[in-house]
């Protein structure tokens, strides 16, 4: 809901300043539009964030030290590999961004930051089962895998052409990320005939535990984007990204009884489509030429 207002909010203003400039500052355009100078601008849109968790393996602490009816029986640990898992959502995006362009004819180069905050979750379920044990008939161990985004940012150099009021351009650089991974696991042992009988008051099971780790992830960000200049001092445009933020390994769970754990190597890339509106202040207001 946050995302939401925002998102609204930056919206509508960009809106009302976009209308308020328009009268005033708009020019026939004979050439091109001069996009030199800096500027600054709102952004919202959609955002797709993806994430792989590689194949791993995964310990289970297995119901173990009980007695059987006639002796204590001692259970290892299993460890087991888990396959890999993709999961991803879909969300708003909105923020802002500052940058500066340096026209030459109609090419024009640039640089820009931005910042959005990003909405969404996303996870997976998985079950494996473990085979019987002195104490067992058999156990489920459950995973369900999530990722909380909560905003990006990037750092990026343009390269483009104007034509008219058109620039058209590809972009590329630094991404940045804040992602909040984690993991639940669930241990269900099926006790053997007689255990309970033998181990009164004896925790038996279903376990559960779990673990999350917030992290700020960087890597690398490509696409391209067009904008149209309005008037003097204010254009529109779109733009479509893809970044990658490399992988980490994140170590989730724990050494308890019945608990389960495992260290996670996970990759997390996202794409975004947002729709832009840049108040110029350049060399003479962008006046048209």
């Amino acid at each position: 809901m946050k995302i939401v207002s925002f998102v609204t909010a930056a919206l509508a203003g960009a809106s009302s300043l976009a209308l308020y400039a328009g009268p005033a500052l708009a020019q026939p355009s004979t050439d091109t539009t001069d996009w030199n100078g800096p500027y600054v601008g709102l952004n919202a849109g959609w955002n797709s964030s993806n994430t792989t968790a590689l194949p791993s393996s995964v310990t289970s602490n297995q119901l173990t030290g009980l007695s059987n009816g006639a002796a204590t029986v001692t259970v290892p640990p299993a460890t087991f590999p888990t396959a890999r898992m993709d999961y991803s959502t879909q969300g708003f995006a909105g923020g802002g961004q500052v940058g500066f362009n340096h026209q030459m004819g109609h090419l024009v180069l640039g640089l820009e930051g931005d910042m959005d905050g990003t909405g969404g979750r996303s996870s997976q379920f998985s079950s494996y089962a473990l085979p019987a044990t002195g104490l067992t008939t058999g156990s489920t161990v459950t995973i369900l895998r999530r990722t909380d985004p909560d905003w990006t940012a990037t750092v990026r150099g343009r390269v483009g052409y104007a034509t008219g009021r058109m620039l058209f351009y590809g972009t590329g650089g630094l991404a940045i990320a804040d992602a909040r991974q984690s993991a639940l696991y669930g241990y269900a042992p099926t006790p053997a005939a007689g255990i309970a009988a033998a181990n009164p008051g004896a925790a038996l099971g279903p376990f559960s535990n779990g673990g999350a780790d917030d992290r700020v992830l960087t890597g690398w960000t490509v696409g391209g984007g067009a904008e149209f200049a309005l008037n003097r001092a204010v254009s529109v445009g779109a733009e479509y990204r893809h970044s990658d933020y490399g992988h980490d390994s994140y170590s989730f769970g724990g050494g308890g009884a019945g608990a389960t754990g495992e260290t996670l190597p996970i990759n997390l890339t996202d794409d975004q489509v947002l729709a832009k509106v840049n108040f110029r202040f350049g060399n003479g207001l962008g006046i048209f030429h």
